[in-house]
């Protein structure tokens, strides 16, 4: 047969050229189990289409055909993927124009379809089921393949692998191999089938290929509109303005939030609200709590800046003999200098006495709600000298929440958080971790720009980090999507064996069989095929027949039927001996005796009752299937409450009798399984739990949704040490009412 020829495309730029060579090596690896087997189940199913022109989708199949795709379906891949080289390679010939000067077209070219555009409702179907669940891999791909082709980006029609072309690319191979009289529509629609079923994971790959050659490497997420910036105090003002305002333009803030807690309808959002107070307040409250007169009139010398910086220099974060010290200890050591080196009379400011007061106390706040033997702890230690200098720079520290080093110092805190535990970690992270300190020990001597660099190189890791945890993230929920997709196709072939089932008397031996291993094989046929498609009205006839023949009250045998039988239970995954036995007691009647069986009914029962169930090996699955106990009311709410949480919500777990709590993600859940997936701080699954036995926990108190405000480590010993001053305060006031 000949094959039509293609045009010679202009020469391509060196580095084009290699993209294209790992796509098509992607699309390769990525294609031919697929084809293959779409190929080689087409290969068994036309022979039974033959004389159905229903089956055949109204096609005419003759043994010609038949015989045809079984001496040439090894040309498939190898023509499929030169069809799309071709496209790769001329992606520079297509006069491809701006989208918008598309969008202005003349009315009188406008049509419902294009010519030539002609797809069938199935394959119409799937390209916008798959281009929805896509949406963002082909978004990715769309840029990528715009600076290929040195044009405006594509959209998801126009990219050469994506699905559109994809199943043009098919047909094209097919009429290239099989020839132009050969009934296509069979070979594109499986074939389409079978790609489209593993299609994520070959666009995220031909993506990571591309990133891989330098193509727009950096892009990893949809372009959003950010929030405005944080005005910068006039002591960071002339340092790091021009250097945060690129900054801030430049870094993308989609990725971090992986950490933070998504909106939701927080119930206890107006109980549990608290506004941060300022520095003033706190100064009020520290005053308050210290029972301290009104200052006295005796003169001091205050220090001046440069004099303090020289101090805090000289300090030492260890004491004699070698132990970390305080806070509370450098500032008395501080004091002690002063007075030795400046006269009895030189101290600091109350401002200045009032920070470092303020700062042991959020300090010992923060290390209460950490690791004790955590690295994440020790460098924190690390940082108590630069952390006095910051506070003594200015109230800008405690009052603004995007202070760099207010941001390092959280950092730092959150990865030794005590809500969390040491699979939390993250490696790469940590040595970020530790590189930040570093430099804020060695560089940092007041300088807000420095302290800028150091946190903007740490928010990037930290940003990387949010990117790998939510990779992990995603490859996990997929998996479950598989188990829920999983239990929808057990349900589907329950409910069909229930109906043909009802108002039949069987043997128990053989009703066994029909519920275990012919349920195994309509799941595994309903999972890749929908209660529509030919295969499943094919096996549902063949549950029909199945059933005629093992309550015939004659002595029957249906060959083909035993035939098929077998072919489908090793398919299945079942051995040939198994699938065998199998297949001899349900195509013939219970009054023919099994001729020939090399193991007792007794035996074959006992041996298909032992093996595992396809699909049915998630301890969450037999969990769902057991009858619960009716939720109370309270358990009800809860309940309800789990089913409108968006997915990413983090949870707080009480692990023991003593309240240690330790956070989770909620990542995904099914409402038609009931099954939901929880990972940790790196993406990695943790548990898979029922929501009704989430909502049982969290209505004892076990399981608490985290709340927004309180989603910081700092944040939250900040609050703690606010709430601390207040009762220090109450007491000191208490006295002094009674004695009125």
């Amino acid at each position: 047969m000949e094959h039509p020829q293609f045009g010679q495309p202009r020469t391509l730029p060196p580095r084009v050229q290699n993209a294209i060579s790992k796509m098509m090596a992607a699309c390769a690896d990525g294609m031919a189990h697929p084809v293959r087997q779409a190929l080689a189940s087409l290969r068994e199913e036309m022979p039974l289409m033959i004389g159905n022109p229903m089956a055949a989708r109204h096609e005419i199949i003759a043994f010609s055909h038949c015989k045809r795709l079984s001496i040439h379906c090894s040309e498939m891949l190898p023509a499929l993927l030169e069809c799309i080289e071709h496209e790769l390679i001329a992606i520079r010939d297509r006069g491809h124009r701006p989208q918008q000067s598309e969008l202005w077209a003349s009315s009188e070219s406008w049509t419902l379809a294009d010519a030539g555009e002609h797809v069938a409702p199935p394959q119409a179907e799937g390209i916008g089921q798959v281009t929805n669940q896509c949406k963002l891999p082909l978004y990715l791909l769309g840029q990528r393949f715009g600076v290929l082709a040195g044009a405006p980006a594509f959209d998801a029609d126009r990219i050469p692998v994506g699905p559109r072309c994809l199943i043009r690319a098919v047909e094209d191979a097919s009429r290239r191999v099989f020839g132009d009289d050969f009934p296509h529509m069979l070979v594109t629609d499986a074939v389409a089938r079978a790609l489209f079923h593993d299609y994520p994971a070959l666009v995220n790959r031909i993506n990571k290929e591309l990133e891989g050659a330098s193509i727009l490497p950096g892009l990893t997420f949809i372009p959003s509109l950010k929030r405005a910036a944080t005005p910068i105090q006039p002591v960071y003002a002339d340092a790091v303005a021009a250097t945060a305002a690129a900054i801030t333009t430049m870094v993308p803030q989609g990725a971090a939030a992986w950490f933070e807690q998504p909106e939701h309808d927080d119930r206890n959002r107006s109980a549990g609200t608290h506004s941060a107070p300022d520095f003033s307040v706190a100064r009020t409250l520290l005053a308050k709590a210290k029972g301290q007169a009104p200052a006295t009139s005796v003169a001091h010398v205050q220090l001046p800046a440069h004099i303090v910086s020289e101090m805090l220099d000289s300090l030492s974060a260890h004491d004699a003999s070698g132990r970390p010290l305080g806070i509370r200890h450098l500032h008395d050591e501080l004091k002690a200098r002063a007075k030795s080196l400046h006269g009895g009379k030189a101290q600091f400011s109350q401002q200045q006495s009032d920070s470092i007061e303020l700062l042991g106390m959020l300090y010992d706040a923060v290390c209460h709600d950490m690791r004790a033997q955590s690295g994440a702890a020790e460098l924190l230690k690390r940082l108590q000298i630069p952390l006095l200098r910051m506070a003594l720079a200015g109230e800008e520290f405690f009052e603004q929440p995007t202070h760099p080093g207010r941001q390092i110092m959280s950092r730092v805190a959150e990865s030794g958080a005590i809500i969390a535990d040491e699979a939390d970690t993250d490696p790469q992270f940590d040595a970020a971790l530790a590189h930040a300190v570093d430099r804020v020990e060695q560089e940092y001597r007041g300088d807000g720009t420095v302290l800028e660099h150091i946190h903007q190189e740490l928010a990037d890791a930290h940003q990387a980090h949010a990117q790998r945890s939510e990779a992990v993230e995603r490859h996990q929920i997929e998996a479950s999507r598989g188990q829920e997709r999983i239990a929808i196709a057990r349900d589907a072939a329950k409910v069909l064996l229930d109906e043909k089932l009802a108002g039949v008397t069987l043997r128990p031996q053989v009703e066994l069989l029909i519920r275990t291993a012919w349920q195994d094989a309509l799941t595994f046929i309903r999972l890749r095929h929908d209660d529509h498609s030919a295969l499943w009205q094919r096996h549902e006839r063949l549950t029909g027949r199945m059933l005629q023949v093992v309550t015939a009250t004659d002595a029957i045998e249906d060959v083909d039927l035993r035939d098929s039988i077998f072919e489908i239970l090793k398919r299945t995954g079942y051995h040939s001996e198994e699938a065998n036995e199998v297949a001899e007691t349900l195509s013939r009647s219970t009054s023919l005796p099994r001729s020939g069986a090399r193991m007792s009914m007794t035996e074959l029962v006992t041996l298909i009752r032992a093996r595992p169930r396809f699909g049915g090996s998630s301890k969450t699955m037999q969990l769902a299937e057991e009858i619960p106990e009716p939720r109370s009311a309270r358990e009800e709410e809860c309940f309800r409450h789990l089913s409108t949480l968006p997915f990413g919500c983090w949870l707080d777990f009480v692990i023991n009798q003593q309240g240690e709590v330790r956070r989770r993600r909620l990542s995904w859940y099914s409402r038609i399984t009931g099954n939901a997936l929880l990972v940790n701080r790196r993406g990695a699954r943790i548990a898979e739990m029922q929501l009704d036995q989430l909502a049982r926990l969290m209505a004892t108190g076990q399981v608490r949704v985290a709340r927004k405000h309180e989603m910081s480590l700092l944040d939250r010993a900040w609050t703690s040490t606010i709430g601390t001053l207040e009762s220090l305060g109450k007491l000191f006031v208490r006295p002094a009412a009674v004695a009125s």
